[in-house]
């Protein structure tokens, strides 16, 4: 019976099963797959594999974050257009934003175009908003509780699952500085 040397090298290369385990899988030893990879330069092969797939990886990975960058850049310039439009209306006739009693009138819609001016100028430059902070400081929380509890089972000879609840704290009304520091 002939050896299918095509489909162990291939297995091989994809780097999904070790030479010993294609040799138990094909009924070869382990030292003719080894002089056949060797004969051939296979490891060279897989290494060439690897920086291709690493390079077109790459490639992806810079193109998507070409294309998020250029949205970013377009919703941030299309808010600070109408933002700048805004303002030279506001500044022609300044009773556009009040009403009749004399109220801030458009003040939610205002209010959204400023907020994603900032959250897409904090996109852009990496920033975490007040909620992803949190999310990422109680993370971290829950992976330091995990790990003291790990400790304390492997300490005490403890078995089976424990659970941690985490309450999280009430909302605190945002100091009037705080703002400016995010």
């Amino acid at each position: 019976m002939a050896i299918p040397w095509d489909k162990i090298r291939t297995e091989w290369l994809k780097g999904s099963i070790t030479q010993a385990e294609l040799a138990k899988k094909y009924k070869v030893s382990e030292k003719t797959i080894y002089n056949r990879s060797s004969k051939e330069n296979w490891k060279d092969q897989k290494g060439k594999i690897r920086e291709e797939v690493e390079k077109s990886v790459n490639a992806r990975i810079t193109c998507a974050r070409a294309n998020r960058l250029e949205k970013l850049i377009t919703a941030q310039e299309d808010t600070l257009d109408a933002l700048m439009d805004l303002a030279a209306r506001v500044k022609k006739n300044p009773l556009l934003l009040f009403d009749e009693k004399g109220s801030l009138k458009n003040a939610e819609s205002l209010t959204k175009a400023l907020q994603t001016g900032a959250q897409t100028q904090r996109d852009l430059y990496g920033m975490k908003n007040i909620d992803q902070k949190f999310a990422a400081k109680k993370w971290k929380e829950e992976q330091k509780l995990q790990r003291e509890l790990k400790a304390m089972k492997d300490q005490n000879g403890i078995t089976g699952q424990m659970t941690v609840i985490i309450h999280e704290p009430a909302e605190e009304p945002a100091a009037e500085g705080d703002a400016a520091h995010e």
